[in-house]
């Protein structure tokens, strides 16, 4: 899809995604990295028996189908060779800190001077300017800023943030449809776009309806653990299993269908099929209207039938009656998850120490126009003569000049 276009990556580990993304849509994406390397390689997991540079499984995870080469921008030789590659290029992206780029003369103002046809993507914590904008930022304290933990974690307790980092990963998303959508009206304009993408404001559309309740209802959603509050009930969430925790909601829907399999358990008995009208129990029960069985009697009964089935039963069932149960799933059952084996979904990867690994793979399959991963993460400075020297025509001095202390 995106094969004609050259996508310039200067990110470092805050947005190495969103290249990447344009990557597996078929860009050719030129990974552009200091002397010494990306931060990223410089972060863990590590390997233990691959060469230094090489030895990020972070690094290896977000860079694939990128060429890469290493150019030195505190240099004029530097930035002179990047100027060249902008030329031809569609795409610049990077997260420097703000003002960063425009101290190295290689600002939007300056560079869509050199390609009047430029998309430049911007990635940092809190925009270009404004009052946070030189803000110190960790994915702790965009994840609080960005408001979305204040609905995470229980309620007596400290607000808490998604176990994985996600901050910079939203933001790359983000990033990435921002660009395409920028090309589309650089394509009406014949503009240069520039793109502000801030990593708070990506994290504030991971609250979905969260964002717009006070707007709705006049106040803010309060943080539950893992009960939903409605009304005057509560309602657990999240069940234990045979092997762990799955979460359901039993709404009306649910229980109409799960009444019987608590029958067929000997967890109730018969007469509770007819007991109720299930499907509109939620509804008698919000509206405090008089019910046959109390809501603790239903919720125990729900429990101890989950703690006889592990996560696979229950999910596998609720799959073949049209109920969603989600199970609270460990990476080990995420590598083991069958929907992902069945679609094919992991790839195997040549790790830099020589291994062969299942790795995720591409976040799409397209009938028409499928993506593969053509290549995966460059090492340090791999295509320094294939670009710079086949693309570009630099002599070996000009290269060396170029690239700086990276090369002998």
């Amino acid at each position: 899809m995106l094969s004609p276009y050259t996508v310039l990556d200067l990110t470092d580990d805050r947005g190495e995604l969103a290249a990447m993304v344009l990557g597996d849509l078929g860009a050719d994406v030129i990974k552009i990295e200091p002397p010494q390397g990306s931060s990223s390689r410089r972060m863990g997991p590590f390997l233990e028996d691959a060469p230094e540079p090489e030895r990020s499984l972070r690094f290896f995870v977000f860079n694939r189908n990128k060429r890469g080469i290493t150019l030195d921008l505190t240099t004029e030789a530097g930035r002179s060779v990047l100027l060249r590659l902008l030329e031809k290029a569609d795409f610049l992206i990077e997260s420097a800190r703000p003002g960063e780029m425009d101290e190295l003369g290689l600002g939007f103002d300056a560079l869509r001077q050199v390609n009047p046809r430029l998309i430049y993507v911007a990635i940092t914590a809190f925009g270009q300017d404004g009052p946070h904008a030189d803000f110190a930022a960790s994915d702790l304290t965009l994840a609080a800023m960005g408001g979305s933990m204040s609905l995470q974690g229980d309620p007596g307790r400290a607000p808490v943030r998604i176990t994985v980092p996600q901050v910079w990963l939203q933001a790359s998303a983000e990033a990435a449809v921002a660009a395409l959508t920028a090309h589309a009206r650089m394509l009406r304009t014949s503009e240069a776009q520039f793109v502000d993408v801030c990593a708070q404001t990506a994290m504030i559309w991971t609250m979905l309806n969260a964002m717009v309740a006070h707007a709705i209802q006049g106040s803010d959603f309060n943080r539950g653990g893992s009960a939903l509050q409605l009304g005057t009930i509560t309602l657990p969430l999240v069940y234990e299993c045979a092997d762990g925790h799955a979460v359901l909601l039993l709404n009306g829907a649910m229980l109409a269908k799960i009444i019987h399999w608590l029958v067929e358990d000997g967890v109730v008995p018969e007469e509770w099929i007819e007991g109720e009208e299930w499907r509109w129990y939620d509804v008698r029960v919000l509206q405090e209207q008089p019910v046959h069985y109390s809501l603790e009697e239903v919720i125990g009964a729900c429990q101890r039938y989950a703690r006889r089935h592990t996560k696979q039963e229950l999910l596998e069932r609720g799959l073949r009656e049209g109920i969603t149960i989600a199970p609270v799933n460990t990476v080990e059952d995420v590598a083991r998850f069958r929907h992902l084996e069945e679609r094919g979904y992991w790839l195997m990867a040549p790790l830099p120490d020589g291994r062969q690994v299942p790795v995720s793979g591409i976040f799409a399959r397209l009938s028409e126009t499928p993506m593969t991963v053509r290549r995966w993460a460059p090492k340090l400075g791999e295509h320094n003569e294939e670009i710079l020297g086949g693309t570009l025509g630099l002599s070996a001095q000009e290269i060396a000049a170029a690239v700086g202390a990276s090369v002998a």
